[in-house]
C-alpha cells in the first residue's frame, strides 16, 4: 500500500510539475490579449451580443480588459474580464482560445445587469 502511495505521489508530483511549467506568464497572457487579431476577435463578438456595439448607437459603446485579473484557465485558454462603459457591474468574463493558429472566444459570462441592459 506504501508503494502505491508513493507512486500516486510521484504521479501528482510530476502532473503539477508539467502544468506548472506550461502555464503562460501573466505578462505573456496580457500581451497576448493585445495583438491586434485577438482585439478583432474580442470586438466582432460585442458585436454579436450588441448589433451597433462600439457605436454611439450601442448598447455597448466601450469595453477595456482589467489586466490584473487575466489567468490561465487550466483546461486550456486565457480568461479575462472585459468591463462594459466603464461600469464594474457590467461585465463580461470570456475564455480566449487558440486552435489551428485561430484565436476565438469561449463561451463568456456575462453579469446580470449587462444580461439585463443587453434584453
Amino acid at each position: 500500500m506504501k508503494k502505491f502511495l508513493a507512486i500516486i505521489a510521484v504521479i501528482v508530483g510530476v502532473f503539477s510539475l508539467f502544468v506548472y511549467m506550461n502555464t503562460p506568464s501573466k505578462q505573456r497572457m496580457n500581451e497576448e490579449l493585445k495583438k491586434p487579431e485577438v482585439v478583432e476577435v474580442i470586438e466582432q463578438a460585442l458585436k454579436n451580443l450588441d448589433k451597433n456595439a462600439l457605436t454611439e448607437d450601442g448598447i455597448i459603446k466601450s469595453y477595456e480588459i482589467d489586466y490584473d485579473k487575466t489567468y490561465y484557465n487550466p483546461m486550456g485558454g486565457i480568461e479575462f474580464y472585459m468591463i462594459i462603459n466603464g461600469d464594474n457591474k457590467l461585465v463580461i468574463k470570456p475564455t480566449l482560445t487558440k486552435f489551428n493558429d485561430k484565436y476565438g472566444l469561449g463561451a463568456g459570462v456575462l453579469s446580470e445587469d449587462l444580461s439585463e441592459l443587453l434584453k
